[in-house]
């Protein structure tokens, strides 16, 4: 079989979650026997004019194309964001020249929808996955710039300011509208813009672009969604419910064999993922300054606090993390965690916390922290609660609140007995041959290709799970 796969990013420049994933369905692939390629974006540039051109990297030893993408400026520029006219013709081109048995979309962020339709148009079955809420949301997180997690794009006007806000020339008419006390100010202020000349045409693109996004979903072969909860939120703004299959992340293949090396003098919290606002790192260390202080020099055990992450990608954020830090030699800022070490670094955890303030799909490094037998500390929000259970293999608080946290590692310093027993049942929720092999039968699924095993139920691949 040959299978194409497009992702935003590709490893070595970007490792995320996403790009992990991508990564290691490529390589089994390959490794199976399969023929394998793999699409991503590698540079944006803006010009006067849409552009696509690639390079072919083969140091994977499979083809993985790496594209610049040029982008315009304006309301125009935010239609190339989301149906790219240079993009459908690169893809057309690459499908005529290649005819791949599956083109797996990853995400429409940075790749749009162009090579959903280049590919129907070849005749080509088509896999998308909902790794994010780019077919909801233009910034792909549902998150405003102000902050706030939006509940999904209710009105154009309302999208195309919120996509404007961005630029701090346009923020202060909804922090105006909030100190008014007025409801829901970022859609408030679209409607008020909406009768201006200049506003107009990017609260039409923003309408074209939720009609244009979901139309293009809805006519894929096949739907993937790695939680219920986003598959719920995708089904709410129109995406159908037949065809759309549930398959779980997975934990990495190193993190399946529990190992304990903690500091007994030491409790050590983890944080491992993006060093980004919405990933909530600001409310972790507000929680771990309370613990502290309600601990005062009676702690049995030191709190230290370890966070792994890219710091450059949000410079003015991790300055904001560093203050929030200050001298306190507990708190490490320790840069990005390579991939060998991840075991390691889980391995002396006591607990890995996911302080999110946006709506997580799962949350892979979960799903490795419970496969490690690592408690998992995590705000109750999108798909965590899926599989973090509440007092049985973690905790979940809700989001943004510091408080929360705090008296949770306070319980289990001065409590250490309640961390074992979650300890206990931190078990591995999804193997990595358990969602490779529903992949294959999906992809075999829409190719009438069923030579390779199975041996994975029901539970895991639900096709049609709508109905």
């Amino acid at each position: 079989m040959f299978v194409t796969l497009a992702t935003p990013h590709y490893p070595p420049r970007n490792i995320g979650g996403v790009e992990f994933y991508v990564q290691s369905l490529a390589r089994w692939l390959h490794q199976q026997g399969h023929r394998v390629e793999v699409v991503c974006v590698e540079q944006i540039e803006y010009g006067p004019f849409p552009r696509v051109s690639a390079r072919v990297d083969p140091a994977e030893g499979f083809p993985v194309h790496r594209l610049t993408v040029r982008w315009r400026k304006g309301p125009l520029g935010l239609r190339d964001r989301f149906d790219h006219p240079a993009m459908e013709l690169w893809f057309k081109a690459y499908f005529h020249s290649r005819r791949p048995d599956v083109f797996h979309l990853h995400s429409g962020y940075l790749l749009t929808v162009s090579p959903l339709r280049a590919a129907m148009k070849m005749g080509i079955p088509t896999v998308v996955s909902l790794h994010d809420f780019w077919f909801l949301c233009a910034h792909h997180t549902l998150l405003r710039p102000s902050g706030q997690v939006c509940p999904g794009p209710e009105d154009p006007a309302g999208c195309a300011y919120c996509w404007l806000s961005q630029g701090r020339r346009y923020r202060w008419m909804e922090q105006g509208l909030a100190r008014l006390g007025v409801a829901h100010p970022h859609l408030q202020a679209g409607r008020l813009l909406r009768p201006w000349p200049f506003f107009r045409p990017w609260a039409q693109i923003m309408a074209e672009r939720l009609r244009t996004t979901m139309r293009v979903l809805n006519q894929a072969s096949a739907i993937h969604v790695p939680s219920r909860f986003i598959q719920r939120q995708h089904e709410g703004f129109g995406m159908r419910k037949e065809g759309v299959h549930l398959i779980r992340y997975f934990a990495s293949p190193d993190c399946t064999q529990p190992v304990d090396q903690r500091d007994r003098a030491i409790f050590h919290v983890v944080y491992i993922g993006q060093i980004a606002p919405h990933k909530g790192i600001h409310v972790l260390l507000e929680g771990i300054r309370q613990a502290k202080t309600a601990l005062g020099d009676k702690g049995s055990r030191r709190l230290r606090l370890t966070i792994y992450g890219d710091d450059r990608v949000f410079p003015a954020y991790r300055v904001r993390l560093q203050q929030l830090a200050g001298a306190d030699p507990d708190i490490r800022l320790a840069g990005v965690l390579p991939r060998e070490q991840l075991r390691e670094a889980l391995a002396k955890a006591d607990v890995l916390v996911l302080p999110s303030i946006w709506p997580e799909i799962t949350g892979i490094v979960a799903l490795e922290a419970l496969a490690m037998g690592v408690p998992v500390l995590a705000s109750a929000t999108g798909g965590i609660p899926e599989v973090v259970i509440h007092s049985q293999n973690g905790w979940l608080v809700p989001p943004r609140d510091p408080k929360a946290i705090a008296e949770a590692l306070v319980r289990w310093i001065r409590e250490p007995e309640a961390l074992e027993q979650l300890r206990a049942h931190a078990k591995p929720v999804t193997s990595f041959e358990q969602t490779m092999d529903a992949t294959l039968r999906l992809y075999q699924g829409l190719t009438g290709d069923q030579t390779s095993p199975s041996n994975q139920g029901p539970d895991l691949l639900i096709q049609d799970s709508g109905k």
